[in-house]
């Protein structure tokens, strides 16, 4: 049983500060409700206080997934104790399995699948079975992130999937689920560790990352870490670059206070690719015949950006019952997209090119976050609640763009590098102006093994971009029951509910479509195993999106709402340690993804949902040998089903299995050696694909294999 709660008098200025901006905010009928539980015993030591995310570092150590906080539940929740499905991917697995893209990072999480490429820059997914939207289902520690570019690996310290409709917590979203990167945090121990690495296309890098106190009583400690690569892509021509830097302070400024903040940095640059053309339209396997390496665009089409990532956060604990904290953070995207697109159709073995110029892409986005959490009690039932405010403003600015046409290259020898550059023409315009506040409450109340989670919240966006402008408010509900009948196991059904905003979508009559929405029936399983070293958890859903937009057969230029999609799903995962020195990371999904509406009545009723999988599943196993102390043997798979372009169904993408295996030897004096041999079949596949009416026009290849050494140093 926990020490009771008891109030701490003594504050500083900052904590003052903080508590009467808090009370002002969500006022302080908590605070006079909040009671220790009775029985409790007496306080033996000052409590610090608790942070929202626990950094949890598995390196060599038995895994416990289940006993893990995560920035996924506002209430502070366990991953074993949260009413819904939630895949947490830690850094010590990325750093395993070499993880350099996102693809490798999700690739560990059930239900999400590969959705599409744009033209090198970044990837797109769907999580179970629809698009996670990438301005609003992208989360940087909990707060709502711009996902244009590829987020930085190197200040990541774990990856949080949130499944489902998740409306309460973080507002306008697509229903499939979000996707939380959460930031490497100061520690208390010094910690200075560098790593280089080379590998297959000219790949090198090297990386940094050092934390620690700054002073005597480790109070305030600090984090610097850094990256940069050059090389990797597999397409002729083409070497990507990435650096960044990333910097964060902690400061317990009293045992009940704690301000930490963060800056980050990063660019990439590289030439737009856009994958092979297909000589059968009718055949996407016939691009087998081509080089994997094939480059069909100019060597002046590059896509180039960077990103800039601020936050702060002051947390503070008026009493052991009573706890509240503020948020700020700014996300700021620059990008030049200039790329070869489309290319095909393959006629007389020469290859139709076209470009698109979209420079001068400018988003800002801004957050802020205010909540308190209260733990008090009405007999026998125990509420954990929460209260809070968010508001989130958005604004990007398109710059001139241009469309033009290259001219025909041989499909099996294209020769580049003879078309001039071409300038974009037009001019600005902006992109988006989005505002939007919501409300929400959260009651959580257990009595005995059961609990029962309510939680309201209420949004009000408005968008100034659109015609007409965009002003809506929704309130969104949300329950979750849940039965532990072991404290290593738990049942739990779920209801939730999400909104999604039709900005500039027009209906006949020059109407403002409504929002579309999601709604999610859940229930799932979870159990610790083998003295709480091993989590598996198993979940049954039901989703469905209604009000999404299609275009208006007898009104070109505006839509009507008809569509309606259903998902219904099982996922399965275990995670963590078979013995000490054995530890797994398993996924498998199952969908049965159905369009049950759309643009034309009956048209496509029945049909698979677009770039949406029947089957996913990954596999990860690392064992130590014991015999060899330091030296450890590893691998896995990845398998996406095959998928359709379009709900037409007409064109089917294959699916694919691809193993990666891995070698790694920790010496003495903290030096770690590592192999990784991706692909190790060679296996040729396709992870994403344009198609016309007559068929494909392209598929984008993924990594054949590949070869990667990299070499630890931490001191």
């Amino acid at each position: 049983m926990k020490p009771p709660l008891v109030p701490r008098p003594r504050r500083t200025a900052v904590a003052l500060a903080a508590q009467a901006a808090l009370w002002l905010l969500c006022g302080s009928a908590i605070a006079q409700t909040a009671e220790a539980p009775p029985g409790a015993p007496a306080a033996t030591a000052t409590p610090t206080l608790r942070q929202v995310d626990v950094v949890d570092s598995t390196a060599g150590a038995a895994a416990t997934p289940a006993r893990r906080a995560q920035s996924s539940s506002r209430l502070g929740l366990p991953v074993l104790e949260t009413p819904r499905a939630v895949s947490v991917i830690d850094s010590a697995l990325l750093e395993q399995q070499l993880a350099t893209t996102e693809r490798d990072v999700l690739r560990n999480a059930a239900g999400v699948s590969s959705r599409s490429e744009y033209a090198g820059s970044y990837s797109q997914f769907a999580i179970r079975g629809l698009w996670a939207n990438n301005t609003y289902n992208y989360l940087r520690d909990g707060a709502k992130f711009v996902h244009l570019l590829d987020p930085p690996l190197f200040n990541i310290e774990r990856v949080e999937v949130i499944k489902g409709p998740a409306a309460l917590e973080f507002g306008q979203v697509a229903p499939g689920g979000l996707v939380n990167y959460v930031s490497k945090r100061p520690q208390a121990d010094p910690l200075r560790s560098v790593k280089i690495g080379a590998g297959s296309h000219g790949w090198r890098n090297a990386e940094f990352d050092l934390t620690g106190p700054l002073n005597a009583d480790g109070t305030l400690r600090y984090r610097l870490d850094g990256s940069a690569s050059r090389g990797g892509s597999f397409v002729d021509g083409n070497t990507p670059r990435k650096q960044g830097l990333a910097g964060s302070l902690e400061w317990q400024l009293t045992p009940d206070t704690r301000w930490r903040a963060q800056a980050e940095y990063q660019s990439l640059e590289g030439v737009s690719t856009v994958g092979l053309a297909v000589p059968d339209p009718q055949n996407p396997r016939s691009a087998d015949v081509l080089p994997v390496g094939t480059f069909y665009g100019e060597p002046w089409l590059r896509t180039d950006g960077h990103l800039r990532f601020y936050s702060t956060e002051l947390q503070h604990r008026f009493t052991d019952s009573l706890e509240g904290r503020v948020h700020l953070s700014r996300n700021e995207t620059f990008r030049n997209v200039n790329m070869v697109y489309p290319i095909g159709p393959v006629t007389g073995g020469q290859v139709a090119r076209s470009y698109w110029l979209a420079p001068g892409q400018n988003y800002t986005s801004d957050t802020a976050l205010a909540e308190l959490r209260a733990q008090v009690r009405t007999g026998p039932v125990r509420h954990t609640l929460l209260a809070g405010l968010d508001w989130r403003a958005i604004e990007g600015v398109y710059g001139a763009r241009g469309t033009g046409n290259l001219g025909a290259v041989d499909l099996y020898q294209p020769v580049t590098g003879l078309v001039p550059p071409a300038a974009s023409g037009g001019s600005a315009a902006v992109a988006s102006d989005t505002r939007n506040t919501g409300l929400f409450v959260q009651d959580r109340l257990a009595l005995g093994d059961f609990s029962l989670l309510l939680g309201l919240r209420h949004d009000r966006l408005k968008d100034a971009y659109t015609k007409p402008a965009t002003d809506l408010s929704k309130t969104q509900p949300s329950a979750a029951l849940s039965w532990q009948p072991l404290p290593a196991s738990m049942f739990y059904v779920s209801h939730a509910r999400s909104f999604q905003a039709n900005s500039g979508t027009l209906l006949w009559g020059d109407r403002a479509a409504p929002p579309s929405e999601g709604k999610q029936l859940e229930v799932g399983w979870k159990q610790e195993w083998l003295g709480q070293r091993l989590l598996t958890t198993v979940s049954a859903f039901a989703l469905e999106l209604t009000n999404a937009p299609a275009n208006d057969p007898e009104h070109p230029g505006y839509s009507v709402l008809t569509g309606r999609q259903r998902i219904k799903g099982l996922e399965v995962e275990a995670q963590g340690r078979i013995t000490p020195g054995w530890s797994v990371t398993a996924q498998a999904t199952f969908l049965d993804p159905k369009v049950l509406a759309d643009t034309v009545p009956g048209a496509n009723v029945g049909h698979r949902v677009a770039l949406a999988p029947r089957r996913t599943a990954s596999l990860w196993t690392q064992y130590r040998l014991p015999r060899v102390p330091g030296l450890w043997v590893g691998g896995g798979l990845v398998h996406q089903g095959d998928k359709f372009t379009a709900n037409d169904n007409r064109w089917r993408l294959p699916g694919y299995t691809v193993v990666d295996l891995a070698l790694g030897y920790q010496f003495g004096g903290g030096v770690r050696l590592q192999a990784n041999l991706k692909n190790a079949a060679n296996r040729r596949y396709y992870v994403d694909a344009s198609t016309t009416a007559a068929g494909f026009a392209a598929v984008t290849p993924g990594e054949p294999r590949s070869l990667y050494v990299t070499l630890d140093y931490t001191f």
